[in-house]
């Protein structure tokens, strides 16, 4: 059986020029590995999985159906990715598109319709129940990205979002803010504990079997190679959701190996000349070509 490389992995995320934690696990082993797998990390777009996870609870529950359909209204946010910020004619869609989007893309306006739906004291006593108190979600994307421009608690609009930027572009991104540290106010995660929500999604242990499949499925639509999928042969399935903005890189997701699952779970707060998303590659590239060297290109 082969070994995860331990040492090789270590070095790689020590001579990083900042913060990196990381959870590894071959889930047909049991082997796992973490190296400040217990810090909590600024999530950037990884929340989502949370808000994911609480959908599909609310679902399970009977207070919703995936099929329930929720139109978009008033003034929001039209930052950052995703398609609905350009619809202005208030479409309606099922709660089940808005996690497609949320996942596939990255939909900011998608996951902030959803955060509205299910609040944020629901998404984290989720987090809380399940024993992952650290993975957690302080703040709609709307926040999240007008804090770096000093405007936490603006409401979101077109208008305060090109205040936003016209703020940044005279003034900087405010790198002591919320949205870069460990503060209640951010979305935040521990690389440990979102990595074993994920070996147990991949096992059929969240919430119900019926639901971690729906929510496996829901990961394997995330459309970005540029972390985690990087290295990967293109025939390897992945289920995975990938966060980056600015400084902040994170990836997190199931690699199908021939040999069984493997689970990465990786964050970076990179110094201003680092490079996180080639660390959580090339972090991706160690592992699973140590278990299954086939399954990788060459770095």
């Amino acid at each position: 059986m082969a070994n995860l490389p331990i040492r090789a992995m270590d070095r790689l995320v020590a001579e990083f020029d900042g913060r990196m934690g990381f959870y590894v696990e071959d889930l047909n082993s049991g082997v796992a590995h973490g190296y400040c797998a217990d810090e909590r990390f600024p999530t950037a777009s990884v929340c989502k999985v949370c808000v994911m996870v609480e959908l599909f609870r609310q679902v399970a529950e009977g207070a919703c159906t995936l099929g329930d359909r929720h139109r978009l209204a008033g003034s929001i946010s039209r930052h950052g990715s995703g398609t609905l910020k350009w619809a202005v004619d208030g479409p309606e869609l099922s709660l089940r598109d808005y996690c497609r989007l949320m996942m596939a893309i990255s939909d900011n306006v998608a996951t902030d319709a959803l955060i509205g739906l299910l609040g944020l004291e629901a998404i984290n006593a989720t987090m809380q129940s399940l024993g992952y108190p650290n993975l957690h979600t302080g703040a709609t994307l709307t926040r999240f990205h007008y804090a770096m421009a000093g405007m936490a608690d603006a409401p979101g609009s077109p208008e305060n979002d090109q205040r936003m930027v016209e703020r940044i572009q005279a003034y900087g991104i405010d790198r002591d803010c919320a949205s870069f540290a460990d503060d209640p106010a951010n979305n935040l995660a521990a690389p440990g504990e979102m990595g074993r929500l994920l070996g147990r999604l991949c096992r059929g242990e969240i919430i119900d079997a019926e639901a971690s499949v729906g929510m496996v499925e829901m990961l394997g639509l995330a459309a970005n190679r540029d972390m985690i999928p990087r290295y990967l042969d293109p025939g390897v399935d992945i289920a995975h959701k990938f966060g980056s903005s600015g400084r902040i890189k994170a990836d997190v997701g199931i690699v199908y190996l021939p040999g069984g699952p493997l689970v990465v779970s990786a964050f970076a707060l990179a110094a201003a000349a680092a490079d996180g998303a080639a660390a959580i590659a090339e972090l991706t590239r160690l592992a699973a070509g140590a278990l299954a060297p086939a399954s990788v290109k060459e770095g």
